[in-house]
């Protein structure tokens, strides 16, 4: 009884994956694919296995192990014309181990519901690629805000400090939500203005740069551009010098990505880390690495906005809690030759307690 009650088991898990994979199609975008290039991006992403005990009184091993799949319908599309090719992935020898499932892909053919995703995912990408360059132009134009209701990029002199606002404006905008909440704030604006309901162009349930998933029949479709470059963000440019060519990175660009959410119906503004610039430096690798020395401009724009405290050579990476703001001294030390004051410490910035990034300074 046992034995049946486990089979029983494996089989209602196994159908319910099944049902799973039928109404989940991958697709992805590519630029002129042909049939070689989509059959083999189609075989590298095959559906996940699920691995049993084939003696139930036992543990599982390598040995004794039973895998299984559910084969998944893959379509690779083309993002410019028509040469849209689809196959069904899977693994051959199931309930072998793990490193007997060979993958598979087989041609197939497209239903209406594929027809349909592809053509609304390529509508929804023209008005989604036109709706943010008009944007981006009307952001050229008409600086956003920062929080004193002065515009962002804006040059006037400060008498008690000799760094130039842009630098603060741009540190506040990628650590403060206040810029992302007027640009999101804007965009949904510009949405509702253009389109009375952004959800008849924009048909995608979620879509951005990383990805998209689109609903027709009952059948998600979630994929990835995978073979196209696309870019859905919006700079706002923090230049004390404004006649810098477009095409040059200034020192202090702030990039924001921006990503459609159909079950909010509106727009969603973060930060891209691997596009935004802070004193020339990108901003991921700035919180990934412990070895930046930057401006005593930027130091002072990042003392301002968040807080932050400082370990010696010695002690590591500093406590976790983000202590005092400012950079004091880490503790008393000597005043010769071999004191703190010719050695380097590292000063942690931090969020909600959650470290940011990590500049060398002065002991």
């Amino acid at each position: 009884m046992k034995y049946i009650i486990i089979f029983l088991t494996f089989l209602f898990v196994f159908a319910n994956a099944a049902e799973a994979n039928n109404n989940n199609v991958t697709l992805f975008m590519c630029e002129g694919c042909n049939y070689d290039e989509a059959y083999q991006l189609a075989k590298d992403n095959p559906p996940l296995t699920q691995c049993y005990s084939s003696d139930p009184n036992e543990i599982i091993t390598i040995d004794n192990q039973a895998c299984y799949s559910n084969p998944k319908k893959v379509i690779v599309a083309d993002v410019l014309g028509n040469g849209h090719f689809a196959f069904m992935v899977g693994h051959h020898h199931q309930g072998s181990n793990m490193p007997l499932l060979n993958k598979y892909a087989e041609p197939t053919s497209l239903s209406n519901n594929d027809e349909t995703a592809i053509f609304r995912l390529k509508t929804t990408d023209k008005n989604f690629s036109k709706f943010i360059k008009e944007m981006q132009a009307e952001l050229n134009v008409s600086p956003l805000q920062v929080s004193q209701h002065l515009p962002l990029n804006m040059i006037h002199s400060n008498t008690e400090n000799s760094c130039p606002p842009h630098i603060t404006d741009a540190v506040k905008a990628v650590f403060e939500g206040r810029t992302a909440s007027e640009l999101q704030h804007k965009l949904n604006n510009k949405a509702k203005a253009d389109f009375e309901d952004p959800e008849r162009f924009f048909h995608a349930k979620e879509y951005s740069s990383e990805g998209f998933s689109i609903g027709v029949g009952g059948i998600s479709y979630q994929g990835t551009w995978k073979k196209v470059s696309k870019n859905f963000n919006t700079s706002v440019r923090f230049n004390q010098n404004q006649d810098i060519p477009t095409g040059s990175t200034g020192l202090y660009d702030v990039v924001f990505s921006i990503k459609w959410i159909r079950e909010f119906g509106a727009l969603s503004v973060s930060v891209n880390p691997f596009l935004t610039y802070l004193d020339g430096i990108a901003l991921n690798q700035l919180q990934k690495t412990t070895s930046n020395t930057v401006d005593q401009c930027l130091q002072d724009a990042l003392d301002h906005t968040l807080p932050s405290n400082t370990s010696s050579p010695s002690s590591g990476g500093g406590s976790s809690g983000g202590g005092s703001s400012g950079g004091g001294s880490p503790g008393g030390g000597n005043s010769g030759g071999g004191g703190w004051d010719n050695q380097v410490c590292e000063k942690h910035y931090y969020i909600n307690g959650v470290k940011m990034l990590t500049i060398k300074v002065s002991c």
